[in-house]
This record gives structure tokens, C-alpha cells and sequence, in this order.
């Protein structure tokens, strides 16, 4: 879904993901909720305190349905906008094609021009 719009990455620990961002100028994060393990704030937060990548954009996503209610789902994205994310995009509930629109305008709304 993500490669017509940007070049990705694909991380699947906080520890691999911090470390490639020390190395690498990145644009953009975008982290699911099941990231390693369901781990996505603790790797926001780990981003927003590092100096390094504090100012990059980072987008909380939950891409897939699950079992998480629609509070929970709120009181995630709420939790995400007070670590400093730049969005939550729930795409859970969408197509493909809708999903990648949203997503697609999301991640345009947070990328710097070129």
C-alpha cells in the first residue's frame, strides 16, 4: 500500500528501528500498533526523546482489525497526539483503496515539500 507513496523502510524491533534512524535521514515514521509487539508508544516516545529524530513526523497507524474496541482505538490516538505524533490514521475499517487515500493524504499533509 505505501510503496507508490514513499519509500519505505521496514523495521520490525524498537532497537533495529532506533538504531537504522541514528544512520539514515528519514522524512517520515509511520509505526502500526502492533509494532514489535504492540510497542508502537513506546518507540514514539524513544523517537521524541532522542534529539536526533524528535522533529521528524511520526504517524500512528492501525492498519488491520482486531479485537481493540473503538475506545481503546481513541484513547490510543489521544495517547499518540500527547507523545507528539503528527497523526493516528485509522484504516482498519477501510478498503484498500480507501485505506491508501487516506493514508495517501495523511502522509502528504506531513512530509516537508519538495
Amino acid at each position: 500500500m505505501l510503496t507508490p507513496l514513499v519509500d519505505t523502510v521496514v523495521v520490525e524491533t524498537i532497537e533495529e528501528a532506533l538504531r537504522i534512524l541514528e544512520r539514515n535521514g528519514f522524512q517520515l515514521i509511520l509505526s502500526t500498533i502492533a509494532f514489535d509487539g504492540s510497542r508502537m508508544m513506546d518507540f514514539l516516545q524513544a523517537v521524541k526523546r532522542t534529539p536526533s529524530s524528535s522533529a521528524i513526523p511520526f504517524v500512528c497507524v492501525r492498519a488491520l482489525p482486531s479485537v481493540l474496541s473503538d475506545r481503546f482505538v481513541e484513547s490510543t490516538r489521544a495517547a499518540c497526539e500527547q507523545s507528539g505524533a503528527a497523526a493516528f490514521v485509522d484504516i482498519a475499517k477501510f478498503d484498500h483503496h480507501k485505506a491508501q487515500s487516506l493514508l495517501k493524504d495523511v502522509l502528504t499533509g506531513c512530509l516537508p515539500p519538495n
